[in-house]
């Protein structure tokens, strides 16, 4: 019979390596099995733990063309000085002001998502991004956002189901990850 620690309530895939060394047990096998349901116990950071998990995600997936369009319909395309002084699209800034503009439409209060890379699994394109609703490793001073304003979101976002966990493209290992936050 297996030790009753937290990390035994994740699914075997996305367990540390037993090495003892970063990584995940078997990502093949976890990017199969993404994005999640649910997020296990073990997967969440803990404070005074040199160790930690991988970050995951709370969120939808969203395409470019889907930004893009919500931007020109609503008149958020942001605009920066490019490399050889002309005027160009701001990426990042439009798809903050598509999020924050949703936010507002939706009614939403406790919080504004995000844009998030997340790690690629089977059927994603280049082109998809992650609506983030809120990290494992989330410590806003505001706290945890609302089943209201998560599910106001999902409405607006016509989704027939609540948002899913997803792994981070930059911390999706086990190691030794910042942790510094306090658990909601």
């Amino acid at each position: 019979m297996s030790n009753p620690t937290p990390e035994n309530r994740v699914p075997e895939c996305l367990r540390p390596p037993k090495v003892g060394s970063i990584g995940l047990r078997d990502a093949d096998a976890a990017m199969d099995m993404l994005p999640l349901t649910k997020l296990p116990y073990g997967l969440l950071p803990k404070r005074n733990r040199y160790y930690q998990p991988p970050k995951m995600y709370l969120g939808y997936i969203v395409t470019d063309d889907w930004v893009d369009s919500m931007a020109k319909e609503h008149n958020l395309v942001a605009h920066a000085i490019g490399d050889e002084g002309n005027l160009c699209e701001d990426d990042l800034q439009t798809m903050f002001n598509v999020f924050k503009f949703i936010a507002k439409e939706a009614g939403v209060t406790s919080f504004v998502p995000a844009m998030s890379a997340i790690y690629r699994f089977p059927g994603m394109t280049p082109d998809d991004w992650l609506l983030t609703v809120m990290s494992s490793y989330d410590d806003r001073p505001v706290g945890k956002p609302t089943n209201s304003d998560i599910h106001k979101i999902q409405l607006y976002l016509k989704k027939a189901e609540p948002p899913k966990w997803y792994l981070s493209a930059l911390h999706w290992k086990w190691g030794v990850h910042p942790y510094r936050g306090k658990r909601w």
